[in-house]
């Protein structure tokens, strides 16, 4: 065949790259002043071939490639190759398919555009088809988990080249079809721990959407775009299943359940990730129901909640939770289950916390005079201006957390916790005081001095309101926990000079002691009557609110005369009366630690040994047993003829204490 000629089309079109191209290079300077340098015209001239050359094998490839189209016949018909039947040759027309959508978009195209075409290319026909489908059969199943997997595959083999089977797997888990919705919810979960990066996506700029970037670039943007649109579709699809309430139908109740496990699955990788807020929510309004034991998914979500609190080192995850936690059980009026605030116990960044370090270190600061400054110029200044926002840019870039942020992260958690624990004893809520105070005595010690008041007068009207004539086990818990709190949160403001009056609350204990002393649970954690069964399935509770009455009454008593000013010679005198009084029903264990008390309390106030002497004193008056004030029961006229009882115990170790401590006040009053 002869060479073939070009159309007149062709040749202004490479008419019209030639003068683009003579543009650009006058735009660049790159001819001559004159336009007369030969080395110049040569580029020229080679520059203008090679494009020319280029056009007309771009457009002649092109041509090739198309098919042919017969005159008269449909546009979207094109001639196929022919065949040969019975020694006939035939042409067969068959119709073009269009050309699928590249992942890789133009640089003319905005990354919506481009979501938006992948989003509504084949999805849209979806609900149509779903409204005329069948019933499911066990191989229409088989077939959906196959396709299920298929687009898996792909997105785990190369997620930034298969965007379309993404948007494909997230519209099937919108879908009205339950397996279909389940299916396709269940695989996301373990294809967005793996394609999730290790940062948050923020949205590109005006700017950044107008700049040329390269290839691999604006790759790489399609794909974080594509991504973001794709997992906040899913995290509302989570957060409208998971709001089912227990009353609907089978289906959407388990829906429900899945949804809320898909969330849980996803935090734990992705709590760095966007929307975190919305799946915490998710997470925290599932725990904050009424009746937390009918639900199948509480002990995964605490299980969830206490890995967040215990992985945080900055404070920002936990402070987050805490927020969202504070503000359901407000919205619930505090209807709420005791693990869900024994939640708050499981706080690690809090762990080393010093309300006074920040004001010890003002304090510590030196002001410079302004002679005594270096002189730095201008230009020096604005420069080292620029070198500091270089720094803190860098800082941020690096994902760093400075020391400040995290003692802001922690007062903030500080200041939530203290004011929901506050409004949780004001209302006596019966089955979340008991929580608040264990919270109290971990985190007592880190409260402001602005909320000791408010603290120290509600724990006063919880014991007032209790009878401590006729307690049950609960109540002698209740008032042991107020005691303890009460001296905990004091205990952190002893360097400040001011004196708080804490004698109702050592009254309150002495009182309290006869009741401690007959109650059958005194070596049991709260709620448990025997060791936990491991093959047994409850909800899993922190590792908090477990401290025995026991464990309790010698940490008030440590605080009464350790750790405070509240303990003297009298009321040293009256507790050791009262404890001798309590050992002879208290069990073995409980009674060898009030022994060892006994042994240091001796120690500080050696004039209690004279309680263990039998021979005529001069004293005035008579021990009042009955009475619960240690002010007023005259202990210095008591004798403690418990001895005699206690010599004939059955446990030996308790014999071997008794008879040390009687020994030792006998000589050191000889």
């Amino acid at each position: 065949m002869g060479r073939r000629k070009r159309s007149q089309s062709n040749i202004k079109d490479a008419t019209a790259k030639r003068r683009k191209y003579e543009d650009v290079l006058l735009a660049q300077g790159s001819f001559g002043a004159d336009g007369s340098s030969t080395a110049d015209k040569d580029q020229y001239e080679n520059a203008a071939r090679k494009i020319t050359q280029e056009s007309w094998d771009n457009e002649e490839q092109d041509y090739e490639k198309e098919g042919r189209r017969l005159k008269g016949s449909e546009e979207n018909l094109v001639e196929g190759l022919p065949i040969k039947v019975n020694g006939k040759i035939e042409r067969k027309m068959r119709k073009q398919e269009p050309k699928e959508i590249e992942n890789d978009t133009n640089a003319n195209d905005t990354l919506e555009e481009a979501i938006n075409r992948e989003s509504l290319s084949k999805p849209e026909q979806e609900p149509e088809s779903e409204e005329e489908e069948e019933p499911d059969t066990e191989e229409r199943i088989v077939q959906l988990k196959e396709e299920i997997a298929d687009l898996v595959e792909r997105i785990l083999e190369d997620p930034e080249e298969n965007v379309s089977a993404l948007f494909r797997l997230g519209k099937m888990a919108s879908s009205k079809n339950p397996n279909t919705c389940k299916f396709s919810m269940l695989a996301l979960v373990p294809v967005f721990r793996s394609i999730i990066p290790g940062y948050r996506i923020r949205p590109l700029t005006d700017i950044e959407k107008r700049e040329k970037v390269s290839k691999e670039v604006g790759r790489l943007r399609y794909f974080e775009q594509s991504l973001v649109t794709v997992y906040k579709n899913y995290v509302d699809l989570l957060t409208d299943l998971a709001r089912v309430p227990n009353n609907e139908s089978l289906i959407k109740v388990q829906l429900g359940a899945l949804a809320v496990h898909a969330a849980n699955e996803i935090i734990s990788n992705a709590s760095h990730f966007n929307f975190r807020e919305t799946v915490f929510t998710i997470i925290l309004r599932r725990l904050c129901k009424p009746n937390l034991k009918a639900d199948s998914m509480s002990e995964e979500c605490v299980k969830t909640v206490e890995g967040l609190f215990r992985d945080d080192e900055d404070g920002s995850i936990s402070l987050e939770v805490v927020r969202i936690l504070c503000r359901t059980i407000k919205a619930r009026k505090y209807n709420v289950e005791e693990t869900v605030v024994n939640l708050l116990l499981s706080l690690d960044v809090l762990y080393d916390y010093d309300p006074n370090t920040k004001n010890a270190e003002d304090m510590h600061t030196v002001t410079i005079k302004k002679k005594d400054r270096v002189h730095l110029s201008k230009k020096q200044r604005k420069s080292r201006k620029e070198m500091k926002q270089i720094e803190e840019e860098m800082r941020k870039a690096e994902q760093s957390v400075s020391a400040e942020e995290r003692e802001k992260n922690q007062s903030e958690i500080l200041k939530l916790v203290f004011s929901l624990y506050l409004n949780i004893l004001k209302i006596q809520s019966p089955k979340l005081v008991g929580s608040v105070l264990e919270g109290l005595v971990k985190f007592g010690n880190m409260s402001n001095f602005e909320l000791l008041g408010d603290f120290l007068e509600v724990m006063k009207e919880l014991i007032r309101d209790a009878d401590l004539d006729n307690m049950s086990s609960a109540e002698v818990r209740k008032v042991l926990l107020c005691i303890v709190s009460s001296f905990s949160i004091v205990s952190n403001h002893n360097q400040m000079k001011f004196n708080i009056d804490l004698s109702s609350f050592v009254d309150a204990l002495y009182a309290v002691l006869p009741a401690i002393s007959l109650d059958a649970n005194i070596e049991l954690s709260h709620k448990s009557m025997r060791l936990a069964d491991p093959l047994d399935s409850q909800i899993a509770k922190p590792s908090v609110n477990v401290s025995t009455k026991a464990e309790l009454l010698l940490k008030a008593l440590d605080h009464i005369f350790f750790r405070s000013k509240s303990g003297t010679r009298q009321r040293a005198a009256a507790f050791t009366k009262r404890i001798y009084m309590c050992m002879d029903h208290t069990p073995e264990k409980t009674s060898i630690a009030l022994l060892k008390f006994l042994d240091k309390l001796m120690n500080k106030y050696q004039e209690i040994g004279g309680l263990y002497s039998t021979e005529d004193r001069i004293g005035n008056g008579d021990f009042i047993m009955n009475a619960d004030n240690p002010a007023r029961c005259n202990a210095e006229s008591a004798i403690l003829w418990e001895n005699t009882l206690l010599v004939a115990h059955y446990c030996p170790e308790v014999v071997k204490g008794i008879r040390f401590l009687a020994s030792r006040c006998k000589e050191s009053f000889k």
